[in-house]
């Protein structure tokens, strides 16, 4: 039955979606010149550097602002945790007028293309390769550490927070942004199926057992966002998440002295699906239900908080 449902409603990545980094390993990529190569490195970072630059859009803007002053930034030393190939960070850096600018990901390639980009828009930017929890700078040297749809990917999100901690300066911000375990759209079984709740009614043995089943049954066409494995790590509650609910995290923030904003708003607030009057209506029908314990869980459309140190 779950294998009808989801095939029902089928969901496949886009070879001409340059937000998404399975796009290195499509043959348009691995198979270029390297001046096409170039090319579609510089796509992703556009890709996300024009979403930023939309006030409509942006993510800092639509999530932080006016909660973070934009005059904070400036001239500030600002490392974005997760910049995938630095579109947004460049953004920010570009409009902030930062001090300077760092970024870390898990692939060689975002950094290739971060340094690239930074270069075409004359930022000072400087960017690192990391596949753990362990951030490459010093105690007390970073002024605002950014996080957006990062922390539901780490292994180790309690060792992240500390990290975290450990680099900001004293009265330094986290500004961090990700969906939790239950909100109904982000299962991240959208290469597969676009249903979304389904991980509210089956476990997620058996919806991982059948989101590989279904990768397979695609063969070769799938070769370019299959994943490698097709089991979870110990980590892992879905494919690539850690499955961190809002009182998990809650539990993380306590074990370190942060000072923690919360910054609540619904599901359907962003995205392409906000904008359409159904959803905004049924938007402003659950922004109550995001300030009642539990069921925030459901309706929060992602966890959002600053933290100060």
């Amino acid at each position: 039955m779950l294998k009808f449902l989801m095939n029902s409603f089928p969901g496949k990545p886009s070879e001409s979606n340059y937000e998404n980094w399975e796009i290195f390993n499509h043959k348009n990529y691995t198979e270029a010149n390297e001046i096409r190569q170039k090319e579609i490195r510089r796509l992703t970072s556009l890709a996300r550097y024009e979403i930023e630059k939309s006030s409509k859009h942006s993510w800092l803007k639509k999530y932080f602002f006016p909660y973070i002053k934009p005059e904070e930034f400036e001239n500030k030393v600002v490392l974005d945790l997760g910049c995938f190939t630095a579109g947004r960070v460049i953004s920010w850096a570009e409009e902030f007028r930062f001090g300077k600018c760092y970024g870390i990901d898990i692939n060689p390639i975002f950094k290739i293309a971060g340094e690239e980009f930074a270069k075409e828009k004359n930022i000072d930017a400087e960017f690192f390769t990391s596949q753990n929890e362990d951030l490459p700078f010093e105690n007390n040297s970073i002024d605002i550490l950014i996080s957006t749809d990062t922390f539901e990917h780490v292994n180790d999100l309690n060792k992240s927070m500390q990290e975290c901690y450990r680099v900001l300066k004293p009265g330094g911000k986290l500004l961090a942004l990700f969906p939790q375990y239950l909100q109904p759209f982000e299962s991240h079984l959208n290469f597969v199926t676009k249903l979304p709740f389904l991980h509210w009614f089956f476990s997620s043995k058996k919806l991982t057992e059948v989101y590989f089943q279904i990768l397979e049954d695609r063969g070769k066409d799938a070769y370019w966002y299959k994943s490698k494995k097709n089991y979870l790590e110990k980590w892992e509650r879905l494919p690539t998440i850690n499955g961190t609910s809002i009182r998990m995290f809650e539990s993380i923030l306590n074990n370190e002295p942060w000072k923690v904003q919360w910054i609540k708003r619904p599901i359907f607030y962003d995205g392409r699906k906000a904008d359409l009057l159904i959803f905004k209506l049924l938007k402003t029908l659950i922004y109550p239900l995001v300030f009642i314990k539990y069921l925030d869980e459901f309706f929060m459309g992602r966890i959002c908080v600053i933290c100060k140190k």
